[in-house]
């Protein structure tokens, strides 16, 4: 089937708390946030879209796509909370400290980046353990290295 063309377009700005922004107002509808993390997809660096009912929509990231806002912690899983009420399980081997300390994993199937906020990145350190001046995160006796990417 032949895809049609979008007939308008919209530009969106993400800060790093995960905030969307449209013409300066932000963008608070948990609908329309769930679906546009639902159904992001990666256009070059730090500009990502979303298709809907024939409109093309275009953000721009300050940092990355993805801002983890709250975390609950279930039996066997961590789920990430996002803006929208949008929700992914933690797949903790992909965690990273980079710079300036931000704290980040890896989600939609590892496809994509999410930064922890500081109240999500507090709740995560409180297990956190250090070993030989290494980071681990321990999680159902498993202990899983974060490591530091530099820039």
């Amino acid at each position: 089937m032949k895809k049609l063309k979008d007939s308008r377009s919209y530009h969106y700005q993400l800060d790093q708390e995960g905030q969307l922004w449209i013409s300066g107002s932000q963008l608070k509808d948990a609908a329309t946030l769930k679906f546009f993390l639902k159904n992001l997809e990666k256009v070059k660096d730090k500009t990502y879209q979303v298709h809907c009912m024939g409109e093309l929509n275009l953000i721009q990231v300050e940092d990355v796509p993805y801002v983890v806002q709250d975390l609950q912690f279930k039996e066997d899983q961590v789920e990430l909370v996002f803006a929208g009420n949008y929700k992914e399980f933690l797949d903790p081997s992909t965690l990273w400290v980079g710079k300036d300390h931000v704290l980040y994993c890896k989600v939609r199937k590892s496809q994509m980046e999410a930064r922890f906020n500081r109240k999500s990145y507090l709740e995560l350190t409180q297990k956190v353990i250090e070993h030989l001046g290494k980071y681990y995160f321990e999680w159902q006796d498993k202990l899983f290295e974060i490591v530091f990417k530099h820039p």
